[in-house]
């Protein structure tokens, strides 16, 4: 038995894989063009209102678009498939950065951001649905390392590339960057990704048209795991929506006191890092468990917002984006995984889509709550409290997760 589950893993090592290209390769474009587009925005839009407030706006409403996209769109490729939602996805975002190109208003700016962000809820939702169809427990942390991995090499040449741009071009030039990096993938989901719906699924359909229509029970969600996972997805929304994506660039420029493009380059590093982290953490996630790799992710993520919260300064500015790439590469994949997990085969587009539901939420209400904290008391409350988050998800993840993978499951 144990060398039936060893000889299946080390088929994964080189089979998947090499089916899992151009999926890697289209986490690789997708980050490429938002690792550029994330300095952008804030920027841009502190450019033109001259207030973080109104950034955090910016943020918190293109984030209402994910409220309704996302729950939708996990239903919906339990319908028709998970291809179609992953083309929308992608030309919906391709097409909101082309537009943000040509306009120099803030409202019209904000308008193609809500709609692109909606595609941003289609596209992620889709693909992490099509992830979790074609892996398993046995090898699901080291695929969605490997997807962690191919995205954090996009995201390492993505705010260099940004940043590069802003400094040659105009800064909306960055907008056009991201939209021909979207319809890259739209090309390649068009010609190269197959459909992954389980089979049981598509033949229930063509049996029956109202046991398409997945029926899950609240009590999938209402336990003390996923209740752990809420808190630590939402850790996940406030590090990047509420700090990297919101106040973090504009703190670097006008209270640390660098460039756009250093900041870039320091963005940049931290992808480094995550990517040098990614893989070790998935193969630990296998091997021993999800929490014992998110847990440590988390609290490295609450040391590096403390940390600016208590110095203004370059160097800790430096550690923390350090702390932020190796906390991001422990985290990230391994949320997911944990997720995956838990979700049924029957259903689980929509048990995945109303995942995204918290994770939505919370990128509404956390820019809001982070930004007005920067605003009105300071850096360093804004800090301080997304660490506090932090530390607690970590602390639940720890205290009242049950185990799902790995030798303590």
């Amino acid at each position: 038995m144990g060398s039936d589950q060893s000889n299946r893993d080390n088929a994964w090592t080189m089979r998947q894989v090499i089916e899992g290209l151009p999926l890697f390769f289209i986490f690789f474009m997708w980050s490429f063009g938002s690792g550029a587009i994330q300095l952008a925005r804030p920027l841009y839009a502190f450019e033109i209102t001259d207030s973080i407030f109104l950034v955090a706006v910016m943020v918190s409403i293109t984030g209402a678009a994910r409220i309704v996209a996302g729950p939708i769109t996990g239903w919906l490729t339990d319908r028709f498939g998970r291809k179609p939602l992953m083309l929308l996805g992608a030309g919906l975002r391709g097409a909101g950065s082309l537009g943000q190109y040509f306009t120099d208003s803030y409202v019209v700016f904000i308008a193609l951001e809500f709609i692109a962000q909606g595609g941003v809820a289609i596209f992620i939702t889709s693909a992490s649905v099509m992830v979790s169809d074609i892996t398993t427990r046995e090898n699901r942390g080291r695929f969605l390392a490997v997807r962690t991995l191919s995205g954090r090499f996009g995201a390492v040449a993505g705010p260099a590339t940004g940043g590069l741009i802003a400094t040659l071009f105009e800064l909306r030039h960055i907008f056009l960057f991201d939209s021909i990096t979207k319809f890259t993938i739209v090309l390649v989901v068009l010609l190269l990704i197959r459909e992954s719906r389980p089979a049981a699924v598509r033949v229930a359909r063509q049996v029956n048209d109202a046991s398409d229509v997945p029926r899950i029970s609240l009590r999938t969600f209402a336990n003390r795991t996923f209740l752990a996972l809420g808190a630590a997805t939402v850790a996940g929304t406030v590090l990047q929506q509420g700090v990297t994506f919101s106040v973090l660039p504009v703190h670097a420029l006008d209270n640390v006191g660098i460039s756009a493009g250093a900041l870039g380059g320091l963005v940049s590093v931290a992808a480094l890092l995550g990517m040098l982290v990614a893989y070790p953490n998935g193969v630990v996630s296998d091997r021993y468990g999800r929490k014992w790799s998110l847990a440590p992710g988390l609290l490295l993520l609450a040391f590096g917002t403390v940390l600016l919260a208590v110095s203004p300064t370059y160097a800790a500015l430096v550690l923390a984006m350090a702390a932020f790439g190796m906390g991001e590469g422990m985290t990230v994949g391994t949320t997911q995984a944990f997720v995956m997990d838990l979700a049924p085969e029957q259903g689980r587009g929509t048990f995945l889509g109303l995942w995204s539901l918290v994770r939505s939420i919370a990128s509404v209400a956390v820019p809001l709550v982070i930004g007005g904290l920067y605003e009105a008391a300071g850096p360093p409350a804004a800090f301080l409290a997304a660490g506090t988050w932090l530390a607690l998800s970590a602390t639940l993840v720890i205290g009242i997760a049950r185990e799902t993978a790995g030798r303590r499951r």
